[in-house]
Formats: structure tokens, sequence, C-alpha cells
């Protein structure tokens, strides 16, 4: 069992002239009880530090010799409850530091001739602990900066005033920037905070920091195997709910992810993962740019046995839907084991317009989302926003206003089924895009011609492009010509993407070099485009994916997706797919068919 080395701080008993408070000690004993209560089949080391004994030197004495015990698989939890201030960082950080000024821990000698622990200190006391490798946990209850807060005399602010000195290089952690240099050191971990940067973190009427309490209530209410993503949104809802202007944190710093049970580390069930092996060319991911991701993504394997994390690695060169990847350490190379993103970049970010509780929680869960990032901003230029209106969060497509989807703000699930759907426009958005500007393969490797009878009964014909043409209703046969023109074998993988942000593969096979084009796809009776009743325009995407190989087309396979008051979204083109596999050279050509009446 891992074992866990704690850290609890809490102060209420500041000296003059620092306000006290009146729930910190109680936040430490909370916190103790419930692992004692919780973790007692596991080695438990806690040290507390309260009142008096918090002192600067005190606290960074505890980091080094008590956490840092820890060695690698071992689980570290550092929980600091009191007051929370900012001051003028010294001037040789004005590089690294856009705001001008640390923000920070007040410790009970830190006012008014001593330090407070400034955040780049409590950085290098991180980095420390990293250094072996075990799995850490920061909880902070206390505000983060002295901006942003609200009066109120129902409750107590863990606010202490900005000081007003300035720090100099040598008085960080004993002059440890002045002998290294001003670069803030990284490491890894997972950091709750009990509100936002322009917060104030508050202390309940019951006694105790509010987001402590509801940390430890949710705790108490939830599974062990809780991952930290979960536990902020049980967590967040319990404490916006107060309506007292505060919105707990969760970060993610370093590389790790937030799909890992608390206080264990282990990646949970439903974390997105892809299939690893050993291939002549090294480590293959089945997971690759159609999916987001690109060189240098990060991801962590999985054994399939034991089903813990044993490496990280690093993505070398991704194709279509595959991976080189190169694993930190050794790995056998007939095992079987899984690779789970830790961070790809989104496709588009979505603006969103909502109160604060609506917020919280659309946040949170698009933190279990790889594709969905929300721009918070009032003023933004997404393509996609979600506004709150009425009762309803509406998905709306800013190039026409359309609401496509629409849930209800009190249905939890409903809004999860709202950032699902977002989910589904930036995969689909990634299908449309895909496209490999440095392959060996030219379009002149492969003539490709899309047929489509007119309303006179004429055939047109199209190269790869936009094809605009009038349409009645009626039905208008289509053909897909193609023509190898390389020097082997090429593999043909036909999409098709419609308007409602629905894929289906429709055909994929190899074709040999050819003189004359053949008929890939079309002739049938259902191989039609038309327009339906009652809709005056529609745009449907043929994507081609053209390769060295066979891809494996199972993963380009998105339903249709309703828009608002839409009922009925049925197509005759036919067509809906799969994933592909591509290890070798690759390129796509793309038709976009626009129909008006």
């Amino acid at each position: 069992m891992k074992p866990i080395y704690a850290f609890l701080v809490g102060i209420d008993n500041y000296p003059a002239p620092t306000p006290k408070l009146g729930g910190s000690k109680a936040d430490v004993a909370k916190i103790k009880s419930y692992l004692e209560k919780n973790f007692n089949d596991r080695p438990l080391h806690i040290m507390t530090l309260l009142d008096a004994e918090a002192t600067y030197d005190n606290l960074i004495d505890g980091f080094r010799a008590h956490l840092g015990q820890a060695t690698e698989g071992d689980v570290v939890w550092f929980h600091y409850s009191g007051h929370g201030s900012r001051q003028v960082s010294a001037p040789e950080f004005s590089n690294v530091n856009s705001g001008g000024k640390d923000e920070t821990l007040v410790l009970y000698d830190s006012r008014p001739s001593g330090n407070d622990l400034a955040d780049k200190e409590l950085a290098v006391l991180l980095s420390e602990l990293g250094a072996k490798n075990p799995h850490v946990l920061v909880t902070l209850d206390c505000c983060h900066s002295g901006s942003g807060t609200r009066s109120a005399d129902a409750y107590v602010k863990r606010l202490d005033v900005d000081r007003g000195d300035k720090r100099t290089i040598d008085s960080y952690l004993k002059g440890y920037y002045k002998s290294r240099g001003v670069e803030i050191p990284e490491s890894k971990y997972i950091f709750y905070a009990a509100c936002n940067r322009f917060q104030s973190a508050k202390e309940s009427f019951s006694g105790g920091g509010l987001f402590t309490e509801n940390l430890i209530q949710t705790l108490n209410q939830s599974d062990k195997d809780i991952s930290y993503a979960d536990l902020l949104i049980k967590l967040r809802q319990g404490v916006v709910k107060m309506k007292w202007d505060q919105d707990p944190q969760l970060e993610v710093v370093g590389k790790t992810t937030s799909y890992t049970q608390f206080l264990d580390g282990t990646l949970v069930k439903d974390a997105p993962r892809y299939a690893v092996s050993h291939t002549d060319e090294g480590w293959l991911m089945e997971a690759g740019q159609i999916l987001g991701i690109t060189n240098d993504v990060l991801v962590a394997i999985i054994d399939d046995k034991s089903d813990q994390q044993i490496a990280k690695a690093k993505v070398n060169k991704a194709s279509s839907v595959s991976a080189i990847i190169t694993p930190e350490g050794s790995m056998k190379e007939d095992g079987k084991f899984w690779a789970v993103p830790l961070n790809i970049p989104v496709p588009f970010l979505v603006g969103l317009q909502a109160d604060k509780e609506l917020t919280a929680k659309l946040t949170t869960q698009a933190a279990n989302f790889l594709n969905v990032k929300f721009n918070t901003g009032e003023d933004t230029n997404d393509p996609f926003t979600v506004k709150q209106n009425n009762g309803y969060a509406e998905l709306i497509r800013k190039e026409d206003g359309a609401v496509l989807l629409k849930a209800k703000t009190t249905h939890d699930q409903a809004l999860i089924e709202l950032i699902k759907g977002i989910d589904q426009i930036a995969m689909w958005t990634r299908f449309f895009n895909l496209q490999n500007n440095k392959t060996i393969l030219s379009p002149e490797s492969s003539k490709i011609t899309m047929k489509i009878k007119d309303t006179s009964n004429e055939w047109q014909s199209f190269g790869p492009g936009e094809i605009k043409m009038k349409n009645d209703g009626s039905r208008m046969a289509y053909e897909l010509w193609i023509q190898n023109q390389f020097t082997q074998p090429l593999n043909y993988a036909m999409i098709y993407l419609s308007d409602h942000y629905g894929a289906q593969s429709m055909k994929n096979e190899p074709l040999e070099k050819s003189d004359t084009p053949v008929l890939f796809k079309g002739g049938g009776p259902d191989d039609v485009v038309m327009l339906i009743e009652g809709m005056q325009s529609s745009t449907d995407i043929i994507l081609v994916i053209i390769s060295t190989e066979r891809v494996d087309d199972f993963n380009f396979a998105l339903d249709e997706m309703v828009f608002g008051e839409i009922t009925s979204n049925e197509r005759v083109i036919p067509g809906m797919g799969k994933n592909t596999k591509v290890k070798g050279e690759w390129y796509t050509a793309r038709f976009v068919i626009n129909l008006e009446r």
C-alpha cells in the first residue's frame, strides 16, 4: 500500500497586527481525522504545525524533513489554512512575474518584520519533493490576492493586507535564487485552491474554512477511488451554492492529469486511453492527429495487468490516427500497454457567458474532455459560445447564430451531454481539417474526381474543393472516380462529414496503379445527394484519405447531432464511420458539396 505523508498547517492566533482567524486549526483537525479514519490500512505519517509552531523556518523544515521522506510511488498532501496575501517581488523577477507581486502564505512570524512564504519559495520546495517522484497534492484554504473581494459581515476572510515592503532576491528561501538565478523550478502536482485569484476564502458559520469543510464532507460522501476531476465537481457544487463568491479551483501542474484517484495517483478507468504496442518503427500508439495528437504531446503509459502508470512518453511522429512515441524508461516489447494523453491542443475555444455557478459546473466538466476548453472573457470571438438564457445553457454557432444544443442549467447530466456535444464538434473539426503537409505524396499521385448529375440529368465533373449546385428536392446521382498514378498501390478511405457534425466511413479500399480512372464509389440506387423536404440548403463533405497503408476507419463514427428544435436530420447521402491507422505517407482530398433550392 502506498504510504501517505501529510503536512498540515493551520494558524488562527496570529500575533498583532495580523487579524486572528477562528477555523484554521479546525481545518487541520478535520483533515487529520479523515485520514486516520479512511486510510488506516496504509502507512500514515502526519505532521501538523499549529499557531506559534507554524513559523517560516518550521514550515520549510517540515517540507524537507517530513515530506522529503516520500519516495517514488508514495503520496504527499500539503495543506495550509490561514491568511494569504501579496508582496512586491524582488526586481530581479520582473521578466518572469508580469504582475510584479508574490502571492504569499502569512506565517506566524511573518509580520511585521519576518517573511511570508512566497509562491516562488513554495515552487522550490515542491520541486525538491518532485525529484523523488511521489504523487503530490497541495490544498490551500486562503486568499490568493487582495482584489476582487466583496464585503460582508457574516463571514471572516482569510486575507491579510498586502505588504508595503519589497522582497530582496537574497531573502527567498535563504538565498536560493541569488545563487541559482531567477528561473522558477517546475514540478508536478495536483493543486486545489479555495478560490480564484480575485476572490477571498471564507470561514463557515460552523467553524472552519468553507473550502476545507466542503472538501471533507465531499470526501466522506464519496468512494475512495474518486478522481480529482470528479471530486472538484462535487466540491464546487457544495461551495458555490453557498453564494459567498468563492469558486474552488483545480490546477494540474506539470506532467500529470486530473484523471487520477484521490491520494493515490492511479489513473481512473474512464480516462481516454489508446493501445500501445512495439513495432519495427518503435513504440506505436493507436491515436494520432485526428484525435488531437501532435508531435511533443505527452502521454502516461499504463500497464494492462496492473492498471498502474509505469512511465511517461513523448510523441515523436504523429500521423493520421497513430503516433510513434518514446517512453522515458524501458518497457517489455511483448507487454500490453495503454497510453493516456496528458495534453493536446484544442481545435478551438468556446466562449462562455454564464453566472458563477453555471460557469463552475461547465468548466469543471470540461476538464474531463481533452477537446473542450472554455473562454470566459467578456469579449470573445470564438466560433461557438455557450450562453445562459432563461434557465437553459445554449450552444450558439457564431457564423449564423444557430442554437445547436440546449440543456437545463439545473440538470447536471444534461450539461454533461452538452459538453459531450462540444467535444464531438471539436472531433468533427479535426476530421475536416485533417491534412499532412509534410508527405512525399503529392496531389498528382492520385486523380480524384466527383461526378454529380444536375437537375437537367447531365453529369458535371469536379475536382477536390467546393461544389455549388441547385437542387429542387430531386435525387441527384453521384460517383467518385479515382486513378492511382503513384508507383505502388495506395489505400483510399472515403469519409462522409455532415453539416450536423456527423461522420461515417463510406468505403475503404486499396487501388493498384492504373492508366485509367476507376469507379470507387457511386452508381447505386442510394448513391445520391438531395435536399430533403423543408430544407433550403445543405452542406455535405466527402473527405478522402490517401495513404501507403490501409487505414482502420472505426474512429470516424460520429452520430448526427439534432440542432435546437430539429427532430429530423435524415440524409440520403450514405456514410459515416470509423478510424484510420496510418503508419506511412498520407494526405487528404476534400469535396464540399453545397446544395441550394
